[in-house]
Parts: structure tokens; sequence; C-alpha cells
């Protein structure tokens, strides 16, 4: 897990998947921070795709 301090304060983190559970990852990361009451902390998840 990569970690970089930015000049706001946040933290950004990246998490690297099997090709093809990146949007089930997401959607698992999505309901833990709602049932762990962190939507505060954490702000966005971003999924970068290819269109080909």
């Amino acid at each position: 897990m990569a970690k970089q301090i930015l000049q706001e304060g946040r933290q950004w983190y990246v998490l690297h998947t099997y090709s093809g559970y990146e949007e089930k990852v997401a959607c698992n990361l999505k309901q833990r921070i709602e049932s762990m009451n962190m939507e505060d902390k954490i702000f966005n998840i971003l999924i970068p795709t290819e269109k080909k």
C-alpha cells in the first residue's frame, strides 16, 4: 500500500486488485466506510479505467 501526504493534510492510499475485481473492491470499501462511520475521513474512491 502506497501513501502520500498532501498539502491539505489528507493522505492518499493506493490498493492493487486483480483485474475485474475493481468494482467489487470499491463497493466493499464504501460499505465498510459507512458501517464504521468514517465518511468524514474517507472522501472518495477512484477506479482508473481504460476504454478499449
